[in-house]
C-alpha cells in the first residue's frame, strides 16, 4: 500500500501535501468476525506548508503543521477486499 491509497488529504487543512516520512499509525480498536476484520486507526502526520522565500533561501520557505486523521479499515476475507474510509 502506498500513501496515495490512504484518504489522508481530506484531513488536511491547507495544502494537502503530506510529509511521507512523518506518518505514524496507532490502532485505536479492532474487531474480527469469521469473515471481516475491522480496525479503527489514528494517523499522525505533518502537512507541508509552502510559503514565501522572502529571504531568497528556499529552504526557509517550507514549514509544517501537525495533522491527525482517523481511518476505519475493513477487510473482507471472503471477497479479499480492503476498504479504507476517513472519519
Amino acid at each position: 500500500m502506498i500513501l496515495d491509497d490512504l484518504p489522508l488529504a481530506v484531513c488536511c487543512h491547507h495544502s494537502g501535501d503530506i510529509d511521507k516520512d512523518s506518518i505514524e499509525i496507532a490502532i485505536l480498536s479492532s474487531a474480527e468476525s469469521e469473515n471481516i476484520i475491522q480496525l479503527k486507526t489514528g494517523v499522525f502526520f505533518r502537512e507541508v506548508l509552502a510559503g514565501c522565500a522572502c529571504s531568497d533561501d528556499p529552504s526557509q520557505a517550507i514549514s509544517y503543521e501537525n495533522g491527525y486523521c482517523e481511518l476505519h479499515i475493513k477487510f473482507d476475507k471472503d471477497a479479499d477486499k480492503l476498504e479504507i474510509v476517513s472519519q
